[in-house]
């Protein structure tokens, strides 16, 4: 088989699979290797990749774990920035970056990085990591909330970030816990429920504070959702919850923007970029377990049709994942000719 390009990655999941995709949708065929799943260590990862790519643009990310081992290799090499490679910014020597061909980055915090960091403005392409408009639609269908466990008429407040400490689950658990009881309880309007998706280091010592919280009777872990089963979820939530300190935004929650679901997410510089606070979205300050509370009572209570509509429009607008990708061949292509 004859190859168009090297794709370098660490290894493998979700995010892999979406890439590759992308580099056969716009007519690229990819030689994949994966450190750690195809190469045991960065000296063997360097001879691979030297001796695979000739001329070929070499597409490698994330920055730090896999783009960095290889940026003084003779190649033509396009780093692939993912999500929150570069929120350490502000301390880390990113010097380096100045020696790629071209650089992709998926959020415009991202671009601003690399710019301060002397990476000349040419070379870098903006390419939000969007949605599959089709897959993702504005009020589709919903998932049976008998298989959640949960009452049929209940609001549900959704997370789906990892269990671990810089995306402040706990904060969500918390905000949750502390939203008054309604006094009118009634099976047909029964008090909200917590479904709290994904898993990691914090998953146990989460499942004991819903516990000392006394709500477990009205949370459930699920834990990681597959993004054929992510939309009918999002469509039956009440909102979209990420407490997280992340620069970077995370492709659920552009996900969760298109399918007209409230987002409540913190006041960090990567998700302002898709949500204005109560235009498009709501925003809190990292921490803020009153206001996150207050936010998702709101929410629940009202659903804020106005803001999710804006939501959607902007998401058709700018992270539209197949009208993007166009920018993923010209970066490479400009790499190949460099």
């Amino acid at each position: 088989m004859t190859y168009d390009c090297v794709y370098v990655t660490a290894g493998w999941g979700a995010h892999d699979e979406r890439w590759a995709a992308a580099l056969l949708e716009v007519g690229l065929s990819p030689h994949v290797i994966s450190l750690g799943r195809d190469i045991p260590d960065a000296l063997e990862l360097r001879l691979a990749v030297h001796e695979a790519a000739g001329d070929r643009p070499v597409l490698a990310g994330p920055l730090d774990t896999v783009t960095r081992l290889l940026a003084d290799l003779p190649i033509r090499l396009v780093g692939l920035s993912w999500g929150y490679d570069l929120d350490a910014a502000a301390t880390d020597d990113r010097s380096w970056l100045r020696r790629l061909s071209a650089l992709i980055v998926d959020s415009r915090v991202g671009e601003e990085v690399a710019l301060a960091a002397g990476v000349d403005p040419g070379t870098v392409t903006y390419l939000p990591w969007g949605v599959d408009l089709a897959a993702f639609a504005f009020h589709g269908p919903w998932i049976d909330a008998f298989r959640l466990g949960v009452p049929p008429h209940a609001h549900l407040v959704l997370s789906l970030d990892a269990h671990d400490p810089r995306f402040r689950v706990d904060d969500t658990v918390r905000a949750f816990a502390s939203i008054p009881r309604r006094p009118d309880l009634h099976e047909d309007f029964p008090d909200p429920y917590l479904i709290i998706g994904h898993s990691g280091s914090q998953t146990e010592s989460l499942r004991q504070l819903v516990r000392d919280l006394g709500v477990q009777f009205r949370v459930r872990f699920i834990d990681s959702v597959p993004e054929h089963d992510l939309v009918h979820l999002l469509g039956r939530a009440a909102c979209y919850v990420t407490a997280a300190e992340t620069v970077g935004p995370s492709v659920t929650l552009l996900q969760a923007l298109a399918c007209g679901t409230p987002v409540i997410a913190t006041s960090t510089p990567g998700n302002r970029l898709w949500i204005e606070d109560q235009a498009t979205g709501f925003l809190f300050t990292t921490g803020d377990v009153a206001e996150l509370a207050r936010l998702m009572d709101r929410v629940c209570h009202q659903y804020p049709a106005d803001v999710t509509e804006r939501a959607r429009r902007l998401i058709e607008d700018e992270a539209d994942w197949h009208a993007n990708l166009p920018r993923l061949r010209a970066a490479l292509d400009r790499a190949a000719t460099a």
